[in-house]
């Protein structure tokens, strides 16, 4: 019988317009029904054939009953009739004078159910219903495939000898077990890895070790933000492409932009742009992007901005306003599990916080992240650091300048006098109850940084660690009677600096400026003509407002 041959991806089905023995009440309509139920759970599995037109329980030629269905009505049907809309090739099959239907039913690309939500899954010969938690499993699995995880037309020797070796040192490097696969030979060193399966390498291990052909990285060097770039390009596997973009930027980048004096002694550099920050970014890019498209990961470099473009948009599912607070659901999980394994990538979303913890306790905003359907791109901007609230960072406790919601809730009590949870959710990219046990804890006896203002559930900064910050705190004025300490340093001595400000008023560089301007702007100063014109050493003279 028929029956005897269905599997996970073939059925037969039998016109209800040809059943004599029992009546149909409306058998277009039900055969309609029968036929969106079997492709929504045929796409839901592997895919399959639907052969219409058969009594899969009838011994025999008998069972070929055949249809009188017309198959572009029956595919117009079943594209309204599942959600999303599902395309089923249907091509007509003459066996023995029997006209039947062939419905050739694809893997699907997503979760589909019927009209009224129902969805199940092939399993042997059956339907199987599909539970919620498995709908949604299934559902990410099918909006996010994991194409790294294919059979790579790339044979084993063809590898790229440098990525290889490249991949030993990365291990070698290791303080743990995994430095001893640094040992193995080739074919046991990409098993452990996960880039060999029973049929052959996959398509992770052609990523990371062979040579493409086509330009995989792009380095635009500029000299000022806006000016024609220098471009550097490279086809080059994963691990080779991820060396040279970050070579390239440690050659080319600034090395500091100012330092900061500790209690001790000690000075601290401050970078243009921190190197982890930046090393998540391009490893986040090249783990991340989408290899289906032959576009290149872009690095692109000035003195003021540095931006990492990659191909492909996140992954279904992934709120590119959730980024800190959702854990990674990587868009490529056979690559980056080998990634992990080298020690280059971690699977959960430390990478974000990294990037957003090393900006700001360095005294810069946050980097900037950009998503659309196409592509991914993450700005830093170097900007003038603030260096009350980076040196302030330096002396906590490692536990504390190492905590990311710490970082972002002292910089954004830096800019306001009081924040409250749902505030610092949106802050956080948390909810509003981890939130509110994040400042919970801040305000705790051991960490002591905030306490509760008494009004409406807000938070404020301490009074000691206001004054522990100084000149980072932006909203308060700090500048006292400006007009009297300059007139009185002009009288003493004869000109001002910005310095001068900075020393006698707490003032942080961008402060001091702001209120020369102002006093320019009044005529109780004026540049000094025989001065530097632009710079630190530019001093001020007493302007007609004064003499």
């Amino acid at each position: 019988m028929p029956e005897d041959y269905e599997s996970d991806t073939l059925d037969f089905k039998q016109d209800p317009a040809t059943v004599t023995q029992v009546k149909v009440g409306n058998p277009e309509a039900r055969l309609v029904e029968v036929l969106i139920e079997a492709t929504a759970c045929f796409a839901n599995a592997a895919g399959g054939s639907i052969v219409l037109g058969v009594a899969d329980r009838t011994a025999g030629v008998e069972a070929f009953l055949g249809t009188s269905v017309d198959k572009d009505w029956l595919r117009l049907k079943l594209f309204n009739g599942t959600r999303p809309n599902l395309a089923v090739e249907i091509h007509e099959l003459d066996f023995r004078g029997s006209r039947l239907l062939v419905l050739e039913v694809p893997e699907g690309l997503d979760l589909y159910t019927d009209s009224k939500g129902r969805a199940s899954r092939r399993k042997g010969r059956s339907c199987i219903p599909v539970p919620e938690e498995q709908r949604r499993e299934l559902a990410w699995q099918r909006r996010n495939p994991d194409a790294t995880a294919r059979t790579s037309h790339v044979a084993v020797d063809e590898l790229d000898q440098e990525a290889l070796a490249y991949c030993r040192e990365l291990l070698g490097r290791l303080a743990d077990e995994r430095s001893e696969m640094a040992r193995l030979r080739a074919p046991q060193l990409l098993r452990r890895l996960g880039l060999v399966d029973d049929e052959g390498l996959v398509v992770a291990g052609e990523i990371l070790l062979s040579r493409p052909n086509y330009e995989t990285v792009a380095y635009l060097r500029r000299s000022a933000a806006g000016t024609e770039p220098e471009p550097f390009r490279a086809a080059l596997p994963l691990l080779l492409a991820h060396r040279w973009l970050l070579g390239r930027v440690e050659t080319y980048r600034r090395t500091e932009i100012g330092r900061i004096q500790l209690d001790d002694g000690q000075e601290l550099a401050i970078p243009d742009f921190p190197l982890l920050a930046v090393d998540e970014a391009v490893t986040n890019a090249l783990a991340h992007r989408d290899w289906q498209v032959e576009q290149a990961v872009v690095v692109d470099h000035s003195p003021q901005a540095l931006r990492v473009w990659s191909p492909g948009g996140l992954p279904a599912g992934v709120d590119v306003n959730r980024l800190l607070g959702t854990v990674s659901r990587p868009r490529n999980p056979r690559l980056m599990n080998a990634l992990r394994v080298l020690g280059l990538a971690e699977m959960t979303s430390r990478g974000v916080d990294r990037m957003y913890r090393e900006m700001v306790r360095t005294g810069r905003e946050v980097p900037q992240i950009v998503a659309d359907e196409f592509s991914v791109e993450v700005v830093f901007a170097s900007g003038s650091p603030n260096r009350a609230f980076a040196s302030y960072v330096a002396r906590l406790p490692a536990t504390l300048r190492e905590n990311t919601h710490v970082l972002l809730i002292l910089h954004a009590m830096c800019a306001r006098a009081t924040v409250r949870a749902q505030a610092a959710a949106e802050l956080l990219q948390v909810s509003k109850e981890e939130a509110l046990r994040s400042l919970e804890w801040m305000a705790s006896r051991d960490v002591g940084l905030i306490a509760r203002t008494g009004k409406d559930g807000a938070w404020r900064l301490r009074t000691d660690v206001q004054e522990a910050l100084g000149s980072a705190i932006r909203y308060r004025r700090r500048v006292g009677n400006i007009d009297d300490v300059v007139i009185a340093h002009l009288n003493e001595y004869g000109w001002v600096t910005n310095q001068t400000l900075r020393n006698f008023l707490g003032l942080d560089v961008q402060q001091a400026r702001a209120a020369l301007d102002d006093l320019r702007r009044r005529g109780l100063v004026v540049k000094d003509p025989d001065g530097p014109r632009r710079g630190p050493r530019v001093r001020w003279l007493p302007g007609p407002a004064v003499r």
